[in-house]
């Protein structure tokens, strides 16, 4: 081959040569590159099929629990909650009025005299 010699005194055949292998290696790297942004690509779509069923199915549970508690009269709630406790606090108020009314000594007594009537029977059916 007919060599030339460049200002430097490198023949055009050895720059060529520099050129060649410079430009295999660019060849390579965008081929990395372009390799690695394609199973990028691929992953987030993967990632986007699999994901974006369950985002909706939660958007539309999120809605539809919305929907019932919309739905929900809260104030009325409230208010039927306070209603039921003042009653319960009646009945309890009562309930402790009676047992205070109680004579315990009177029902102590009746509870003996019973014992007493009831001993003989059991005495009698040998218990």
């Amino acid at each position: 081959m007919y060599e030339e010699q460049s200002r430097d005194g490198v023949s055009t055949e050895t720059l060529l040569r520099e050129q060649l292998k410079v430009m295999k290696r660019q060849l390579r790297l965008s081929r990395l590159g372009t390799g690695i942004a394609g199973i990028a690509v691929i992953a987030l779509i993967a990632a986007l099929v699999l994901v974006v069923p369950q985002a909706v199915q939660s958007l539309s549970s999120a809605n539809r629990l919305l929907n019932e508690l919309e739905d929900i009269n809260l104030t009325e709630t409230i208010k039927d909650i306070d209603e039921l406790a003042k009653s319960s606090q009646q009945d309890m108020s009562q309930t402790m009025d009676k047992l205070n009314q109680l004579d315990l000594d009177s029902l102590n007594a009746a509870i003996q005299n019973l014992e007493n009537t009831t001993r003989p029977l059991a005495d009698l059916f040998g218990r």
